[in-house]
């Protein structure tokens, strides 16, 4: 099932708990789509990470598609040796802030650890501009792409992402994305390409990473955190966090729908 984890295009949701998941693996199942769900390390650090691959697998099972779990954007190296323990599918190795020659030390370190026990490894060159749960990169870098021939030449990585327009959270204004990069890519190497900061990009958009054929993970969180919002703000509105008669189930059903439609549309986006 791993080797699958790479064979078409997939589309990544961040989630923090079973609600979250359900909606998305429910959006997914619907549309007759694998997915992959991945946390960030904090929300790793503060779920019980066995009981939620617990639940995953069998309610991937259950509706009969493969659903992987990704721990993202993590530069404690005891977390990730914990993901790799507790059957994580992949892990993200981000020393994307250090230069060349660490990034790739702390990148092979990951690697042999993650390789021995047949799971994948994620990394990134150049960093990513924006916010993405405890991780904030104010200056925007466009990857040098010497540095990524390199870091493809002395690693194994299994997954490579790189700064080629996109931000983590929404967009202010149009992205101006470098497709050339993506191409670099493709034509230096095999490794599958990983687009972080896609919440918020237009439909267009989308559409043509999912043509790239390297292009195999796009990742979506800001917007996941937003449906969150969407639904617990939909229950004001309606009156469904007034004490008198309060029933959280009500509160995390419009949670629920409002993750789920997002995801929904998401896929219908990919066809």
């Amino acid at each position: 099932m791993i080797n699958d984890l790479l064979a078409e295009c997939m589309l990544a949701f961040n989630i923090w708990d079973i609600n979250s998941a359900k909606a998305i693996i429910d959006a997914a199942a619907a549309k007759k789509r694998n997915v992959i769900l991945q946390t960030s390390a904090g929300v790793y650090n503060q779920m019980d990470a066995e009981e939620v691959r617990a639940f995953i697998k069998s309610y991937a099972d259950k509706k009969s598609i493969n659903v992987w779990l990704h721990l993202d954007h993590c530069k404690d190296m005891k977390i990730l040796e914990d993901a790799i323990v507790k059957k994580w599918d992949s892990v993200m190795i981000d020393a994307s802030d250090s230069d060349i020659e660490e990034n790739i030390k702390k990148t092979n370190i990951v690697i042999e650890k993650a390789h021995r026990e047949g799971i994948l490894v994620e990394a990134e060159v150049g960093q990513i501009k924006g916010t993405e749960d405890d991780l904030t990169v104010d200056e925007y870098h466009v990857t040098d792409r010497d540095e990524i021939k390199k870091f493809l030449r002395e690693t194994k990585v299994d997954m490579f992402a790189a700064a080629f327009g996109t931000v983590h959270g929404m967009y202010k204004g149009k992205p101006d994305l470098d497709y050339s990069l993506i191409d670099y890519v493709a034509n230096i190497s095999d490794v599958p390409f990983v687009v972080h900061g896609s919440s918020g990009l237009e439909d267009k958009e989308v559409r043509k990473l999912t043509k790239k054929e390297n292009v195999k993970k796009i990742n979506i969180s800001t917007e996941v955190k937003l449906a969150y919002r969407k639904g617990i703000l939909e229950s004001i509105e309606g009156g469904l966090l007034e004490e008198n008669g309060f029933q959280a189930i009500y509160v995390e059903k419009k949670i629920y729908e409002a993750i789920y439609y997002m995801a929904y549309n998401k896929f219908s986006i990919i066809g």
